[in-house]
């Protein structure tokens, strides 16, 4: 093979897989590719809690009350009537930490609202934490956060029980691959 065909062969092999990133990129070929995860990924950055003082830390499955409006925790619905959203945030975060097993020492629940003695008994698990979060983006959701305080993903608290239990299940499938992530240092 002359020194000129093999030229031409190798800037070949070198320009045809660059244009073809370039046009998938140009025309979308593939942005529209699903993924993974179950939850919405957070358009900003958001630091929901305090990063640990010393390295490690714990996932974090936040409830953030909306901002007013939102009947209290304690409020129960009554036959036939629905709950309140908190009420089932927190038998989904219930749920979730049931369905840990063994994982639950690295996983914490927690409410950031003001902390009911009624609900507390009812909701062991949960922790509970007096902050006000400014950020419609997660108001009247449960947010998945990083042992870094990160703020990831977020989940909408369905009002039926049906429903209830498919967050709970996309939260946790969520939760263990993030996990297997972070132990894998990838």
């Amino acid at each position: 093979m002359s020194s000129r065909k093999f030229f031409s062969l190798f800037v070949l092999c070198a320009l045809v897989p660059l244009a073809a990133a370039w046009a998938s990129l140009r025309w979308g070929w593939f942005s529209a590719a699903p993924t993974v995860n179950h939850g919405e990924w957070l358009t900003q950055e958001l630091r929901l809690l305090p990063a640990p003082e010393r390295g490690g830390g714990r996932w974090h499955l936040v409830y953030v009350p909306a901002a007013e409006g939102e009947p209290a925790c304690a409020e129960e619905g009554g036959a036939g009537t629905p709950a309140s959203r908190c009420a089932q945030a927190l038998r989904i975060l219930q749920q979730l930490h049931a369905g840990l097993g063994r994982k639950q020492a690295r996983v914490q629940a927690l409410v950031l609202a003001v902390e009911s003695p009624v609900v507390r008994a009812r909701f062991p698990h949960v922790e509970w934490q007096a902050a006000q979060v400014g950020d419609v983006e997660v108001q009247g959701r449960i947010v998945l956060v990083d042992p870094r305080g990160l703020a990831l993903l977020r989940y909408a608290v369905e009002p039926g029980p049906q429903q209830a239990q498919r967050v709970a299940g996309d939260i946790r499938s969520d939760l263990l691959r993030l996990m297997n992530y972070e132990r894998s240092g990838v």
